[in-house]
């Protein structure tokens, strides 16, 4: 997959991504076709969205030609939509993660110590991430090594870290399983819940010979219908002497009663004398398994009456414990499935693990063993024994290296048994909790929000000699107040000449151009129809300065905006050391005067959010007073452009960065204007906005800003 996303924009890898997740979780969740194919296809397409997201979301963290960030973000993206669609819709679904998969690599599940579940998941991504780089370089054989070589690397490193150790208290514990489809075959569900039970009874009275110290039945050994035999329940216990954990489904099992009575999933410790000294009820309950999420809108489908009744969440999650016990967690069932749960029953002190489980109406498919394998994950991640005990199997003892013991067949009657170990030490993944997928997330989304596109930098310019050419272009529409004091001042500096761009103007500044032009070589006019355009005048203006080949080229305010006398500063900036220098308003230096205090916070936001958006190292990309370098203009008017005022100016400091020019910034002081009106209306500014957020969007989904033309340099 990764491999055919590595070109992909995001309609197709969002595609490609539906595909890779309807196929994968399709197999991996075909036991909940069971239930019917509604369910099953709801369930595969609601898990197959994530990868349809990393599929939509990997052309943003994507980086050609930088293989190993790649990499990085092919891993960190996949790590952080595993752990939210953990989350949510409705609490989430865990099943299918990449991490679960490794729990027999010895190697590379050690990074679950650490990191949890999703430390394998981030390495299984990052190696397949590396592979599929590798495949794209058949032409650089030394880097496709490099990078096979580092796959390699990211699985066997984890070698280095230890498995924890349990050194606690020894615990006999006895498992029971029974054959739970037998048990119910033909009987009423009442009859059934009381065949299943008494099956544990009969198993655990041969406990009586050697009692351990705690005797383990799987969830559901006490049913609803179980209630009518709880006594004998109670007798039986007490005939065995030793604590009992049994999964139950009932209402408040201390006082028995049943009609209109919420009822609960829970976790049941009778101590030795068959009676009830802690209960746990499960938190996190099955949507659509264990009670009916928007039931009003969903409730028409014939397939939920396959839930004959709807469990209560319990209050709160808590260990339990029992007679001569140390404090344990008992996680029921789906519950196990949340890395996060199990974490926080350890860090309330739980020195060992009971899943109590019943996978017996999903037959024999895989879903028992996917379930054992989560098991192992969370022994591993919390350093603790688990006991994974199911009422019909897999059941089995798992130590803290994930390593399972006694393993049962599905629907064998069974005792298994085995001595354990407490532990109250804490991995650090306990310690630390879901640190990897929250960093993940955060370089996921912090990549994808840099922009892409910008060619290799090139080299600054070489300095210019005394005799550089410099021509200042001096756009003009009813400038008649100012334009003599522009030019005189642009005229005082050797070696400038000016050029203005009159959009005939009403006012005279033609006419005062023209009077000025008298005797003076170095000042041109050019008269256009009225209202042209600011973007036209500056390309009119680029295009005669080219072709009169001057070797610097000035944009400049006619209003006195810009003063002519810090002219000089830009033009040493450009002269030795960058291809264009702006005259930035907010550098140090820098200021504004006249300025109401909204506009120069709407101006200061505006060049932030382009800055941001555009990823252009400049304070003030909106200024219209900027030196060039010949060569970039040369290079900037190869392609039409689309913008008009500050979208201009901000289009022509973006496409300078992207191709690799050397930008800097010289403070100047900006005075608002005293005479006339400006020309910047509300529409130039929404213009503006819309089109840095446009480019932005562009950057970072196609690697370059939309290139359709709207004004472009006349021919």
């Amino acid at each position: 997959m990764l491999v055919a996303l590595r070109e992909a924009k995001p309609a197709r890898g969002f595609v490609l991504g539906l595909v890779y997740g309807l196929t994968g979780f399709g197999l991996t969740l075909s036991w909940v076709m069971l239930f019917g194919k509604l369910a099953w296809g709801a369930l595969t397409l609601l898990t197959a969205l994530s990868v349809a997201l990393f599929g939509a979301s990997f052309p943003l963290v994507r980086r050609h030609g930088r293989p190993v960030l790649t990499a990085l973000a092919a891993a960190a993206l996949w790590t952080a939509l595993d752990w939210l669609r953990g989350l949510w819709p409705l609490g989430g679904f865990t099943w299918g993660s990449l991490g679960v998969s490794q729990v027999s690599n010895t190697i590379t599940v050690r990074l679950a110590v650490i990191a949890g579940v999703f430390g394998v998941t981030f390495a299984v991504a990052f190696a397949a991430a590396l592979l599929a780089e590798a495949i794209a370089r058949e032409r650089a054989p030394l880097s496709r090594l490099g990078l096979v070589g580092l796959a390699a690397a990211a699985a066997v490193a984890p070698v280095v870290i230890p498995f924890a150790e349990a050194r606690g208290s020894s615990i006999d514990v006895a498992g029971i399983q029974v054959d739970f489809a037998k048990a119910v075959q033909d009987l009423s569900r009442e009859g059934g819940d009381i065949a299943v039970t008494r099956l544990n009874l009969d198993l655990h009275r041969t406990l009586q010979s050697a009692p351990p110290d705690l005797a383990v039945w799987g969830e559901s050994a006490l049913d609803p219908g179980s209630l009518d035999i709880l006594d004998e329940v109670r007798g039986t216990i007490a005939d065995v002497g030793v604590p009992v954990l049994a999964g139950v489904t009932s209402g408040d099992i201390r006082s028995a009663r049943r009609n209109g009575e919420p009822l609960f999933n829970q976790a049941v410790v009778f101590d030795g004398r068959g009676e009830v000294v802690d209960v746990y009820r499960k938190t996190h309950l099955v949507p659509y398994g264990e009670y009916i999420p928007w039931k009003p809108v969903v409730g028409w489908i014939s397939a939920l009456e396959q839930i004959s009744y709807e469990l209560t969440p319990g209050e709160r999650l808590h260990t339990l414990s029992g007679p001569g016990l140390p404090r344990f967690g008992a996680p029921i069932c789906f519950e196990n499935s949340f890395p996060a749960l199990d974490r926080e029953l350890v860090r309330q002190g739980a020195e060992f693990l009971v899943v109590l489980t019943n996978n017996a109406a999903y037959d024999d498919t895989a879903a028992s063993a996917q379930h054992l394998q989560m098991s192992r994950m969370r022994a591993i991640e919390d350093g603790r024994w688990v006991v994974h005990a199911a009422v019909s199997g897999i059941s089995a003892f798992i130590d803290p290296t994930g390593r399972a013991y006694q393993q049962t067949d599905l629907f064998e009657p069974a005792i298994i048994r085995r001595t354990i170990r407490a532990s109250t030490e804490r991995t650090l993944s306990v310690r630390l909790g879901d640190w990897l997928p929250v960093v993940s997330l955060a370089f996921a989304v912090g990549l994808a929000a840099i922009p892409r596109g910008r060619r290799t930098g090139r080299p600054g310019p070489e300095p210019l000699g005394p005799g550089a050419r410099t021509l200042v272009i001096l756009p003009t529409y009813d400038e008649a107040e100012t334009i003599r004091d522009v030019v005189a001042g642009i005229l005082a500096l050797p070696g400038v000449d000016a050029l203005v761009v009159d959009d005939s103007s009403p006012d005279g500044t033609g006419d005062i151009v023209r009077e000025l032009m008298i005797g003076e070589p170095r000042l041109r006019l050019v008269e256009r129809p009225a209202r042209s355009g600011l973007a036209s005048a500056y390309l009119e203006g680029f295009g005669r300065a080219l072709d009169e080949a001057y070797d610097l080229i000035v944009e400049m305010d006619s209003d006195l905006s810009h003063d002519p006398t810090q002219l000089a500063s830009l033009l040493d900036g450009a002269r030795d050391r960058f291809h264009l220098v702006v005259g930035s308003r907010y550098v140090p230096g820098g200021s504004v005067t006249n300025w109401s205090r909204p506009r120069l916070a709407l101006s200061k936001a505006g060049n932030i959010y382009a800055r941001v958006m555009l990823g252009i190292p400049l304070h003030d990309a909106t200024s219209g007073y900027r030196v060039y370098r010949r060569e970039l203009l040369q290079d900037l008017l190869v392609e039409p452009f689309h913008a008009d005022g500050y979208g201009f100016q901000v289009e022509l400091v973006m496409r300078s960065w992207l191709r690799g020019w050397t930008l800097g910034e010289v403070p100047i002081t900006f005075r608002e204007r005293e005479h006339g009106h400006s020309k910047i209306s509300r529409g130039i500014v929404l213009e503006a906005l819309w089109l840095v957020t446009r480019w932005g969007v562009a950057l970072r989904v196609f690697g370059k800003p939309h290139r359709r033309s709207r004004v472009s340099r006349p021919t």
